[in-house]
């Protein structure tokens, strides 16, 4: 004698374990993902702010001021400030190049680079 299943009987123990897996597999997915936008936005906060160290050297440098150590810190963190100044030929104006990098990194590996002109010491503009 064979006895029916009902309708209403539920999810068998296959069905259940297969749902698991597919929620198992979903979650980590999710989680990844998540972790991946953290470790983003945690770069765009170093970035910001080494552009706003690099902004704050190229204006030093436009004005004629020197670099202090507390314009290197920014958000808690310390910046390598590396700047370099050239004549441009046939002009009266400077170009100066400012890389920023994280303190405890290679200064070669900078992660904001700006460009600006300045009037070359002793020199005016027309």
């Amino acid at each position: 004698m064979t006895t029916r299943r009902h309708a209403e009987a539920g999810f068998t123990l296959i069905e259940t374990l297969v749902a698991m897996a597919i929620l198992a597999v979903a979650g980590t997915f999710l989680l990844t993902a998540a972790e991946r936008h953290a470790a983003r936005t945690g770069d765009l906060s170093d970035r910001i702010a080494a552009r706003w160290v690099g902004s704050n050297a190229l204006s030093a440098q436009i004005v004629g001021l020197g670099m202090t150590p507390e314009w290197q810190t920014m958000l808690g963190q310390s910046w390598q400030v590396t700047t370099s100044r050239q004549s441009l030929a046939g002009s009266a104006l400077d170009e100066i190049n400012v890389r920023i990098a994280p303190s405890q990194g290679d200064a070669s590996a900078s992660i904001v680079q700006l460009r600006g002109f300045a009037s070359q010491a002793g020199r005016t503009l027309p």
